[in-house]
């Protein structure tokens, strides 16, 4: 069968053949210009390396500089210290002595100093600035510039990153370089402004900057950079496997997938051991919370018993004196009446004596006509006493009345009234002295407290009026008093608080940020103009407060000159400055510095920042692991912030809290007035049982007797008015008068006996009521209803009889009392010896919870503090256990459901990304000519390495992934699987050792170079050991190996048109013994397309000199290096007339 092809399809099919791109003009980032200022001896000026693109050489004598000049090549290309290693031509043993501080410095040699001292010297000092730029070109006119620049700041060494999109070179761009910042804003407006992408871009370190740099030039990872570093000092390779796998295979982060697995496992077993050592402590506990039960019970009886026994010796002293004054009552009464009956029988015996006097004389004269006259004047006088005593009785039945006491009908019901009037009258006594003026009087302070504030509120308004600024108080007045005195303003010389405010959509965070900022804010920035004038002026003035200011100049920080990093939810977001402010760069540097705080919305998210975080909340997180929340009601109120240069919603907030204040003190005068009338009501009603108590004795409203008299004295004068014989009846009236003598002096004998007798039980009653009333006097009062109602015999018992059954009682209590404290002692000490064994436990329970004497350290040892230990082990039952749990079987369904699985995962991706990795190398090889007559190409081979400890990790791999079935068939299914597989896998990982060996998957094989014949693709050689070859041969298969890797690592396309990198520099790699090595190296650039700066003494340059296009020549002028650029046939025509002329 023929097939007709195109010219140009078959031009294609032969182009697509080839994986490198045969066109000259293949794409890719090449080396168009270095330039450096001040790096190593080359000193002063700016010295630029110019290979427009093309190949070149680097040459020049020995130590004159060329390992210099690809040192910055490399400290641009190379970024991160670790991954650099400089001057690889000079030798292992000089390896070191170069750095980047060595090199800022310009060291060119050593002094001695005495006999011991060795001095560097130096071309330059701190002041000195050092700029590294290189410009790499893309056919499709992209442009990278890579630079770095770098100055002291006191003793530290700093480094400017930075990439910009377009050609920049040293003298234009850099020469105006300042550490403030005005250098670099002044470049990024330059080129930044009005393009949409940015044309340069700073980094914050090397590590950005390397990342930027990677996705810049396409290269695949950080790899390609460490290559390139070894490229550069290119040595023959002496193990082709440790090559293969260190440098060709990307390393994946196992440890970190580890550590991820081990924290998880960590979590897991800090949760086991946590609910094992939980259960441990509240076994223990149980024993002490049950006796702390019967402890707490035992001293309620106690306090029971003696609460008791109190209130008997209470009840007992009020029911003595309760009976002794019933009894001094009626001795009273008693008393008084007997005195009455006494002075009415002596009474009635002087008239009975007068009228046996008239009597006789009456007899012996008629005078019957002149007794009814004495007798109508008797009834006279004895109508006057009735009529007073009448009188006095209705204003008494009055006054009873209105304190609706008994109606008085005798002098018990009387005395009695007496009593009850007596008792009420001391009791609102009382509660006047003492309630409503302590009411009274804390009703007053609180209104003067709320008048006091609504004066501060207004004068706090009157000034924030006057003022337009949120800052009031001392601090405030402090300011002006400064101002006012040095003649400055307010704009001059501003608080902080006063150029900041809270951003309109961020008022939730208001409250947080008022407490972050509110010391801050309330500073003074004084400018330089007055510095020396407000330093006057407070050291010589008592400030009577306090007062904090900046002194601000000028002078930019370095932090201008480098990278913010302020994240979205950072407080310096959410706040806004006054405009036009001169003071603006200055607080916002601060701000940075010292407020930098995330505002975060949840607390877990709180827990994962280190430092500077804050919550809605308020809650704080500082350096140094601060933590601080303030709640105080002045802190949160709105009358208390600070921020803001418009005061007027905190003269609202302090407005509404005026209105506030007016409206609690029309609420506490409404309660004094309403006091002061209780008070006038129960003063008028004390008054009352004053006029009652007035009425001393009975017989002041007793007109009874009277009424008697009276009508006995009417029935004597009508007898005598119808008497006709008047001797006899005389006669007969002068015996009943000496009868009646007579019986009142055998009464009064009585009544002196029956007096003396009351008179002495009432003394001995009166000491025994006020022993009584003095032991009540100190004791406080109880309620003793219910020890009546479960009493009530006692109530039965008589005076006599009171102190008998006192004793009786208290004794019984006391023996109670004495068994309870008894067995008190006995359970504190069995109590104390559980306390002592968990404060102090055994080495056992030391060793397996080592947290255990941190958890128990606070707990008290005293037996009287054991509720420490109930309420330690309710929150073991409540929270901590039930917390262990729920997070053990968290962590357990995580660990068999995921994390093992991902681990598991991880190594599968490695091992196919391996495989990936070496078959796309091998489709690099297989387009790179090995050998040439006959054609051979090589490919590498990985075969699984034969390793106990491989096999055992991977077999412990798969047994650690869960079968769902297995172990969800029990209760303890997952559990039982973590013991048995996971468990041991990670015991068995926390070997170091073992674990570098198994979880890298590169080391899970051995890797060897295979030789094809290109024509029918068969074996030729196999080489696994460098050692079996000639020097030849190992540096062509170093060179095929390397060639492979940088098209891997460098991005290098088929169709030579993505973003790829294609420069490389070898630093004395070629010797003259070694010229057919140098024309294969020489070769596979061309065949990958590589722009090559080759590094080499001037008497190899023949090697090259036809492969190349520039000529850069190093000479060392004194202590100082210069460079010279060249054209490869201007330095051909300069060398032969140097040959000529000799």
């Amino acid at each position: 069968m023929i097939c007709w092809i195109s010219k140009n399809n078959l031009a294609i099919m032969i182009q697509q053949t080839n994986l490198f791109n045969t066109d000259p003009q293949v794409a890719g980032f090449k080396l168009d210009y270095m330039e450096i200022w001040n790096w190593g001896t080359f000193n002063d000026k700016v010295y630029r390396l110019n290979p427009q693109g093309n190949n070149s050489l680097l040459t020049g004598a020995n130590a004159s500089g060329k390992s210099t000049l690809i040192d910055a090549l490399l400290t641009l290309l190379v970024p991160l210290k670790r991954h650099r290693f400089y001057n690889q031509s000079s030798g292992v043993e000089r390896k070191g002595n170069r750095t980047e501080i060595t090199y800022f410095f310009g060291n060119y040699g050593q002094q001695q100093e005495g006999d011991s001292s060795i001095t560097s010297l130096r071309l330059r000092d701190k002041n000195a600035r050092s700029v590294l730029l290189a410009t790499f070109t893309n056919l499709d006119s992209r442009v990278v510039t890579l630079f770095q620049v770098r100055y002291y700041s006191g003793e530290e060494l700093r480094t400017v990153f930075g990439m910009a999109y377009k050609p920049l070179t040293v003298s234009q761009h850099f020469e105006a370089f300042d550490s403030s910042g005005v250098w670099r804003k002044r470049l990024e407006k330059e080129l930044n402004s009005g393009n949409a992408k940015r044309i340069i871009e700073f980094f914050d370190g090397p590590k950005a900057y390397e990342q930027k740099m990677l996705v810049a030039f396409g290269l695949r990872s950080e790899k390609a950079l460490t290559l390139f570093n070894q490229i550069v000092g290119v040595k023959v390779l002496e193990d082709l496997d440790s090559f293969i796998r260190d440098n060709m295979l990307e390393e994946q982060y196992a440890e970190e997938k580890y550590k991820d697995l081990r924290e998880n496992y960590q979590n897991l077993m800090d949760a086991k051991i946590n609910i094992e050592k939980t259960k441990e402590q509240i076994c223990q506990l149980e024993p002490i919370d049950r006796l702390a039960g019967e402890l707490q019970l035992i001293d309620k009886n106690i306090n029971e018993l003696q609460n008791e026994k109190y209130i008997v010796s209470y009840w007992f002293a009020l029911r003595t004196v309760k009976l002794c004054q019933e009894h001094l009552d009626k001795y009273k009464s008693e008393l008084r009446r007997l005195d009455d009956t006494i002075k009415a029988n002596n009474a009635e015996k002087s008239k009975l004596e007068d009228e046996k006097s008239n009597l006789e004389v009456a007899i012996k004269s008629d005078t019957v006509g002149q007794q009814i006259k004495n007798i109508e004047k008797e009834i006279q006088n004895l109508n006057e006493r009735f009529e007073e005593r009448r009188e006095k009785d209705d204003k008494y039945n009055a006054i009873i009345h209105i304190l609706e006491l008994p109606q008085c009908i005798d002098s018990l019901t009387f005395e009695r009234n007496k009593a009850t009037a007596k008792e009420k009258k001391m009791a609102l006594q009382k509660l006047l002295d003492d309630e409503l003026s302590e009411r009274k009087r804390h009703l007053q302070n609180e209104k003067e407290d709320i008048e006091t504030n609504i004066k501060s509120c207004l004068e706090t308004i009157k000034y924030l009026r006057e003022h337009k600024n949120n800052i009031s108080g001392r601090v405030a007045e402090i300011r002006d008093e400064i101002i006012e005195h040095i003649g400055a303003t307010t704009d001059e010389i501003p608080f902080i608080g006063e150029l900041i405010r809270l951003k309109d959509n961020e008022h939730e965070w208001e409250s947080a940020i008022e407490r972050i900022l509110h010391n801050f804010a309330q500073r003074l920035i004084v400018p330089q103009k007055y510095y020396s004038q407000v330093n006057n002026y407070v050291n010589n003035h008592n400030l009577r407060g306090r007062i904090v200011y900046h002194q601000y100049d000028r002078v930019g920080s370095l932090r201008g000159f480098e990278n913010k990093n302020i994240q979205e939810n950072s407080l310096l977001n959410k706040i806004e400055f006054k405009p036009n402010s001169n003071y603006i760069e200055w607080i916002d540097d601060r701000l940075y510095s010292e407020f930098n705080y995330m505002c975060v919305n949840a607390l877990e998210d709180f827990n994962h920042i280190n430092e500077r975080a804050v919550t809605k909340e308020g809650l704080i997180k500082s350096k140094g692991g601060k933590h601080e929340k303030d709640d105080r009601l002045e802190i949160n109120r709105r009358d208390n912030y600070v921020l803001g240069w418009d005061n007027r919603k905190k003269i609202e907030s302090i407005r509404k809290e005026y209105d506030d204040f007016n409206c609690k003190l029309a609420v506490k005068k409404n309660e004094l007035n309403e006091l002061e009338s209780k008070r006038k009501e129960l003063d008028k009603l004390k008054d009352v049982y004053s006029n009652l108590l007035a009425f001393d004795k009975f017989e002041d409203i007793d007109w009874q007797y009277y009424l008697i008299r009276i009508n006995e004295k009417r029935e004597e004068k009508k007898k005598l008015e119808f008497t006709n014989d008047k001797v006899k009846t005389l006669q007969q009236q002068l015996e009943e008068v000496k009868l009646s003598l007579n019986g009142i002096e055998t009464r009064n004998k009585e009544l002196y006996g029956d007096q003396a007798l009351l008179k002495a039980y009432y003394e001995k009653t009166e000491k025994r009521c006020s022993d009584n009333l003095t032991a009540l006097a100190s004791m406080d009062s109880v309620d003793i209803d219910e020890f009546e109602n479960s009493n009530s015999d006692l109530l039965l018992v008589d005076l006599a009889d009171m102190e008998t059954k006192l004793k009786f009682m208290q004794s019984n209590i006391d023996n109670k009392i004495k068994n309870k404290q008894s067995e008190k002692y006995n359970k504190e000490s069995d109590c104390e010896r559980m306390i002592y064994k968990f404060k102090h436990p055994s080495d056992e329970i030391t060793i397996k919870f080592r947290d255990w004497r941190s958890d128990v350290n606070s707990l008290p040892e005293s037996v009287e503090l054991i509720s420490e230990y109930q309420a330690f082990l309710k929150r073991l039952n409540d929270e901590a256990l039930p917390s262990f749990e729920n997070r053990f079987n968290k962590y357990l369904h995580e660990t068999l459901t995921n994390n093992i699985s991902a681990f598991r995962q991880f190594f599968i991706y490695w091992k196919s990304s391996i495989d990936n990795t070496i078959n796309q190398l091998n489709s690099y090889l297989r387009d790179i000519d090995f050998s040439v007559c006959p054609d051979t190409y090589i490919q590498l081979v990985s075969t699984k390495k034969r390793n106990v400890d491989i096999s055992d990790f991977l077999q412990s791999l798969e047994d650690a992934i869960p079968n769902l079935h297995e172990i969800k068939s029990t209760i303890d299914g997952q559990r039982i699987h973590f013991e048995k597989h996971i468990e041991p896998l990670m015991q068995r990982l926390q070997d170091e050792q073992w674990r570098n060996k198994v979880m890298d998957v590169r080391g899970w094989f051995t890797y060897k170079a295979v030789e094809f014949y290109k024509s029918d693709n068969q074996k030729r050689n196999t080489y696994e050991s460098m050692g079996q070859l000639s020097g030849g041969e190992k540096a062509q298969l170093t060179y095929t190996i390397l060639g492979s890797a940088i098209a891997y690592q460098f991005g290098l396309t088929k169709h030579g048109c993505d973003s790829s990198f294609r420069f490389i520099a070898i630093d004395e790699a070629f010797r003259a013994q070694d010229e057919d090595k140098a024309r294969y190296l020489i070769s596979l650039c061309k065949q990958l397309h590589l722009q090559l700066l080759v590094v080499t003494p001037s008497d190899n340059i023949h090697i090259v000199e036809n492969d190349i296009s520039y000529v850069h020549y190093v000479e060392r002028k004194g202590n100082t290096s210069v460079l010279y650029n060249m054209p490869i046939n201007q330095f051909k025509e300069e060398r032969q007339k140097t040959f000529e002329s000799k």
